[in-house]
């Protein structure tokens, strides 16, 4: 008889365990070594954030304070510098003045000046001029243009040492006081350039 026509025992299929194994225990050690690093990490750029914004804020404070404490030292420089050329001016117009009282020859300069820039004189000039200096300007244009047809005006407002030449197409301003003004502009605006320039 063969082998295919006898009977075989029947075995049961070997039994495995339901239940999976039991996993290894967690490592304690490193869960807790691994969260203080990531709470360590997020505190420091917490903290890093933090500070750097108080840095900022304080930064901002501090140019704050100094813009306003500088600001009361610009007015007042600015002041300051307001008055010393207002100083510089009336010290310079009473020199002037004093020296022009003293020099007897101050208007003849002028007057020969102011006759330059009239070119060729013709027909009668008219001068206006201090009446302290009329006695020297009359002496003077008697030497020096003899054919010259000069009307003398005399103002008393005018200071010494100036004065205002006439023709009837040109005139010419060498007064005393338009010569300060013109230093005093001169000196306004140069003050006003450095100013400027500071703020």
């Amino acid at each position: 008889m063969s082998d295919a026509g006898r009977p075989r025992s029947w075995q049961p299929p070997p039994l495995r365990d339901a239940a999976p194994a039991a996993a290894a225990p967690p490592d304690t050690a490193a869960i807790a070594e691994r969260a203080r690093a990531e709470g360590y990490a997020a505190g420091h750029a917490e903290g890093l954030a933090a500070g750097r914004a108080k840095a900022e804020a304080t930064a901002n404070e501090l140019a704050a304070l100094l813009q306003s404490m500088a600001t009361p030292f610009r007015q007042q420089e600015s002041g300051l510098l307001r008055e010393l050329s207002e100083l510089v001016v009336r010290v310079a117009t009473a020199v002037v003045g004093r020296e022009l009282e003293t020099s007897s020859g101050a208007v003849d300069a002028v007057l020969a000046e102011a006759l330059e820039l009239l070119e060729a004189v013709e027909g009668p000039v008219d001068v206006h001029l201090h009446p302290a200096d009329a006695a020297l300007v009359r002496e003077w244009l008697a030497d020096n243009l003899p054919k010259l047809a000069v009307t003398l005006h005399t103002d008393a407002a005018l200071l010494r040492g100036g004065c205002r030449v006439a023709t009837a197409e040109s005139y010419v301003d060498a007064s005393t006081e338009r010569r300060l003004d013109d230093v005093v502009r001169a000196l306004r605006e140069s003050r006003g350039a450095v100013g400027g320039a500071e703020s």
